[in-house]
């Protein structure tokens, strides 16, 4: 099969552009995404080819200008037969640029912790909600207890206050990753930042593990919230090293800028920060849902850590996702550029 025929043949719709931002080529899955024949197409300005030909413009501009790859997905279009939403990946080619537009979901595009971070979010208002008064009354009641009776109900009376209070905390906890957003965004050191995650996770452990840190000095500044961005990359060292304590353990920490995949997740954040480990891995079990609420594989642990780091990539544009295997456990969490 020639190229042009593969082209042709693809599910994924193709467009290519010249610098002028006229249509030089497009397939028939294009034709079908835009809305309009390629007749009327060939020749003309990407940017006049109907809602969907403008929304996508922008995009193939912006790729031209900065000489580089540029993704969206879940670009959501008005069109006069409603909502539609595509993935867009607009790549330079010569002096033109070639777009690939999909409809969206694809089957298996979504963000590894896009969703849990959706569910996190929800799930912190409704628990703080459904158990802030639950818990007080039944606190109160075994205050009454212990204050009234003694010896062993006394005793079971301040075990019941501290289950509650415990149980309070975790809800507060919730709330807050519920409730939480970023403040100001504003340009910040990635090595500065995970200098500071990597001490503070280093002192908490001891001396039974070895620090590694790689980073690239060409980095940019991450657009971030400094204290939540802090917090995400500190949750990811503590899982790491929760890992790692019965071994011997080794973390590397590494900052490099990402080369996005389509259809990976948050492919405008650019900025990576990589966390691997050399523990037994995540059991097959949790690995479809580690971002999840209430999930871990630690037995006192409450499995918010790694749904908060989703939330937390989520609120600044970002996203999260990881690969594991015994020995080897990488946690990718993915920020935008301060100059994007």
């Amino acid at each position: 099969m020639t190229a042009s025929r593969a082209a042709e043949a693809a599910s994924v719709g193709l467009v290519l552009i010249t610098a002028k931002g006229v249509i030089d080529y497009i397939n028939a899955s294009g034709e079908l995404l835009i809305g309009r024949s390629r007749k009327r197409l060939i020749g003309r300005s990407l940017e006049d080819a109907g809602e969907v030909g403008a929304a996508v413009s922008a995009l193939a501009q912006r790729a031209m200008m900065e000489h580089r790859e540029v993704f969206a997905h879940d670009l959501p279009i008005e069109t006069e037969s409603g909502l539609v939403r595509i993935s867009v990946d607009a790549v330079p080619e010569g002096e033109g640029v070639c777009l690939s537009l999909r409809p969206w979901p694809e089957a298996g595009a979504s963000s590894s912790g896009g969703v849990a971070a959706d569910a996190a979010a929800g799930f912190g208002r409704m628990l703080s909600h459904e158990l802030k008064n639950p818990i007080a009354g039944a606190r109160g009641a075994a205050q009454l207890i212990g204050a009234s009776e003694s010896g062993e109900v006394a005793e079971l009376a301040d075990l019941i206050i501290t289950e509650l209070d415990r149980a309070r905390r975790i809800a507060e906890r919730w709330s807050q990753i519920g409730d939480i957003a970023p403040g100001p965004l504003k340009p910040v050191n990635l090595h500065t930042l995970v200098r500071s995650a990597v001490r503070s996770a280093a002192a908490a452990f001891g001396d039974g593990i070895s620090w590694q840190e790689h980073f690239d000095p060409s980095l940019p500044d991450a657009l971030v919230d400094e204290d939540l961005a802090l917090q995400a990359v500190l949750n990811l060292l503590t899982n790491a090293a929760e890992a790692v304590a019965d071994e011997n353990g080794l973390i590397a920490v590494s900052t490099r800028y990402r080369s996005a995949r389509p259809g990976g997740p948050a492919p405008e954040a650019r900025l990576e920060v990589l966390v691997e480990d050399n523990g037994p891995g995540i059991p097959d079990r949790l690995q479809n849902a580690v971002f999840n609420p209430f999930v871990t594989g630690k037995p006192a642990g409450e499995g918010l850590g790694l749904a908060l780091v989703a939330r937390i990539a989520d609120l600044h544009g970002g996203g999260v996702e990881f690969e594991s295997r015994p020995g080897r456990t990488a946690f990718h969490l993915y920020f935008k550029d301060a100059r994007a």
